[in-house]
């Protein structure tokens, strides 16, 4: 099928396509509560895009939200760095140069985040992406040692032997799958058609790794050779050989997001959108207006060491900070990576006869898959990269892996930087190969390998190295977050589904994650999401959980929007319960 006759991406998560952007779109607000519990006090543990999000719409549905955050930040509020994995830093104040190092690129289908950006005056353009031509000059695939210049991802096909081959062939198996057809129908919001065909998907390769589905012939029917050769050169933003050993229900979701999509970014730097959620002034049901900033006194509340929740959710749950305050709420949406439940933040009932989470639920936090992730940059004085081999993306299979250049336009003083080099952008064991190396040794690497891809560029690469200023992360090493994400592995779906419907608790009168109990504690968060990664559906989560709250307070929808646990009951939304 050529470019221009695929379908879009879409906004909606193909496992439950919920349309969150018009739910909360055009001043419509999630339910209305009774009067009586307008200013109910809630706490929000974490203060990225899905606590954000909730505790934004709880705002403005006449909650009080109260906002906790470990990560600190010196020019943040109260010493505390807002956003997450929303990270941008800015390294001098003079520069107009941002260093993204979480959240780097959004495809344009991400409604819901390009709504809330357009509401808090966030800009996003086009991004630099591999194979993203006008927009990126040149991508260089760098395979087996041999360089390889393109503009358009079919320019390998005589360029790289046996790619012609293995990329027909992949775009071939996802067709025969009907890839293409769930696009429209999502795209044309037919659900009723969309349902019974998802779920066919889901049945036939939910076991199935991504390395399987490239290699048997039920799928893509490629030799090892050809796997590999597409694995580096990338099928979609971020998707590797390094994942060959995730599901492939994981790959199809990341398509369903970005194939027929241009990918975006935030040249002020994505941090911008967190600080937007927190400034932004809303009315409230009353009229009354307030920010996240004005209710939480201008900064959030530390770290949170312990939960105390009761089993019954009109008592709500008690939070103890690292502070040692202790202070009653009458729900807590819960956001940080889920992994923290085991290692960081003590959760506790109140009653011996009455977990906080079933053994089901559990069992799903305990069997999240974290992948590493490690990106380097270099900030330069100018894009000193210009009409050279260097202007645009380099995928490699050296120890880079991805590097991109970027320049952020005029400095906004004297002495000021434009230019950003993101020497590696890695994943899985890439990222292991250089988790204990310094910032320097980092540094020399990637420079030792970009050097020997770009000979030409070698010296002034060399040169801008020693001028310009560095900055690494590593996630899995980040306390806070031990990894960047999870992504499922093949048998995850049914921890994934129960992840994801936590938020609902009883409310459909039955638990929709049996064993579960009724209480005042709602997850959120990337890990609740069905496509990890993505900003878009971690700010969805937090729609989620705000959702249940309010549901919990006694609200209602608004007439005509129903809200996502209100439809979950519907055929056309309800996930499967096995594939």
């Amino acid at each position: 099928m050529s470019t221009s006759t695929r379908p879009p991406a879409t906004d909606l998560q193909v496992d439950f396509p919920f349309d969150y952007a018009a739910h909360v779109g055009g001043g419509r607000r999630m339910g209305r509560l009774p009067e009586k519990v307008l200013g109910a006090r809630v706490a929000v543990v974490g203060t990225g895009g899905s606590g954000l999000a909730a505790a934004y719409e709880l705002l403005r549905a006449g909650c009080r939200p109260v906002l906790y955050e470990a990560e600190r930040s010196a020019d943040g509020p109260g010493g505390r760095r807002l956003g997450g994995r929303m990270y941008s830093r800015r390294l001098r104040e003079e520069d107009s140069a941002v260093v993204e190092l979480g959240c780097m690129r959004f495809p344009d289908s991400a409604s819901l985040l390009r709504q809330y950006a357009g509401t808090f005056g966030v800009r996003l353009e086009p991004f630099r992406d591999n194979y993203a031509a006008p927009v990126t000059p040149l991508t260089v695939l760098d395979v087996d040692g041999v360089q390889h210049t393109t503009r358009e991802i079919q320019d390998l096909y005589d360029r790289l032997d046996g790619f012609r081959e293995a990329h027909t062939r992949w775009r071939r198996a996802l067709a025969r799958i009907g890839l293409s057809q769930i696009l429209r129908d999502l795209a044309a919001r037919d659900l009723t058609a969309v349902r019974p065909h998802w779920n066919q998907v889901l049945g036939r390769f939910e076991s199935w790794s991504f390395y399987r589905f490239l290699r048997e012939p039920g799928g893509a029917g490629l030799t090892h050779d050809q796997a590999r050769l597409l694995g580096t050169a990338g099928v979609a933003p971020g998707v590797w050989d390094s994942f060959f050993e995730i599901s492939v229900i994981e790959i199809l979701r990341l398509l369903l997001c970005t194939e027929g999509s241009d990918t975006l970014y935030a040249p002020d730097g994505i941090s911008r959108l967190a600080e937007g959620f927190w400034t932004c002034p809303v009315a409230d049901p009353r009229e009354r207006t307030h920010s996240l900033e004005a209710v939480n006194e201008g900064a959030p509340r530390p770290a949170v060491r312990l939960l105390e929740v009761e089993p019954d959710a009109a008592r709500g749950v008690v939070v103890h900070d690292a502070d040692g305050q202790a202070e009653r709420f009458a729900a807590v949406v819960f956001t940080p990576q889920l992994r923290l439940l085991e290692t960081g933040i003590e959760v506790r009932s109140t009653s011996p006869r009455t977990p906080v989470f079933g053994p089901r639920l559990w069992r799903a936090v305990r069997r999240l898959s974290y992948w590493q992730s490690s990106k380097t940059a270099l900030v330069v004085e100018r894009p000193f990269w210009e009409a050279t081999t260097m202007d645009g993306v380099t995928l490699t299979d050296r120890l880079p892996r991805a590097a991109y250049t970027l320049d952020y336009g005029p400095p906004r003083g004297p002495e000021g930087r434009r230019g950003v080099l993101d020497l590696s952008f890695s994943w899985a064991q890439d990222a292991a190969k250089v988790a204990p190396s310094s910032l320097e040794e980092r540094v020399a690497l990637f420079v030792r390998d970009l050097a020997s891809i770009h000979p030409g560029m070698a010296d002034e690469l060399r040169a801008q190295a020693r001028a310009g200023e560095a900055v690494t992360v590593s996630w899995e090493n980040e306390k806070n977050f031990r990894g960047l994400c999870r992504w499922s592995c093949p048998g995850d779906y049914p921890y994934q589904r129960d992840l994801f419907a936590h938020f609902l608790k009883d409310f459909t009168g039955s638990p929709a994650v049996p064993g579960e109990p009724p209480n005042a504690l709602y997850l959120a968060g990337d890990d609740t999401s069905w496509s990890p990664g993505w900003l878009d559906h971690a700010l969805a989560s937090g729609l989620n959980a705000a959702w249940g709250v309010l549901r919990q307070l006694g609200a209602r929808p608004e007439p005509g929007n129903p809200g996502p646990g209100d439809v979950w009951g519907d055929p056309r939304y309800t996930p499967p319960t096995t594939p």
